[in-house]
């Protein structure tokens, strides 16, 4: 909430001032009704109260212009115009999301340290370090491929641990996640880094 107050001591007659939020012709000058306005008077002033009407995204629109018109009803009538500026902040609300990728393949024989393939993950926070994306293995008894596989933590980039015996097992089924870079905003999060999670199929 923001909040603003005017002086109308000065004029003859000590008017009743007004405030009004101008409508703007684009979403950042209030065409959408982003923001509201509430006056309220406190010790003989009154102050013009503006609040939001639904939450603001800042991967949508990073800063409004707002425009507050204040008028009085006295006899010599008066208004004025003047501009809020208002920037949001970025917090960490989006979650990592992996590009879709075809089935891997690996060659049996091949040494350890061979890549495999690359994951990817996008993360549409608007800035450093929400939108930073790191990558791990699921360590998981239910992620067949955690012990023969490896991830490299920046690049996403997956790496053979051992070489591999079509005989043995012919196919395996590799869970990745992929973390930001800061603790979460989301409800519920505990503070921890928002996170999705892959299956790399085939591997």
């Amino acid at each position: 909430m923001l909040c603003a107050r005017t002086d109308s001591s000065g004029i003859e007659g000590n008017p009743t001032v007004f405030y009004r939020l101008m409508p703007g012709s684009t979403a950042q000058t209030n065409k959408l009704h982003t923001f509201y306005l509430q006056q309220r008077p406190d010790n003989g002033d009154t102050w013009a109260d503006i609040k939001v009407n639904h939450p603001l995204d800042f991967e949508t629109i990073k800063e409004y212009n707002l425009t507050v018109r204040v008028e009085n009803n006295g006899a010599q009538q008066l208004a004025s115009e003047a501009t809020v500026y208002i920037q949001l902040e970025d917090v960490n609300d989006e979650i990592p999301l992996f590009t879709e990728r075809e089935q891997e393949t690996v060659l049996e024989g091949e040494p350890i340290g061979t890549k495999v393939t690359q994951v990817n993950a996008i993360d549409k926070d608007g800035t450093f370090p929400n939108n930073q994306v790191y990558y791990y293995i699921v360590d998981s008894p239910r992620n067949e491929g955690k012990d023969f596989f490896e991830i490299n933590l920046q690049s996403g980039e997956i790496f053979t641990k051992v070489v591999f015996d079509r005989e043995k097992q012919g196919a395996y089924a590799l869970e990745v996640e992929a973390r930001d870079g800061a603790p979460s905003a989301r409800p519920n999060s505990n503070q921890q880094p928002n996170s999705g999670r892959s299956v790399v199929p085939g591997a």
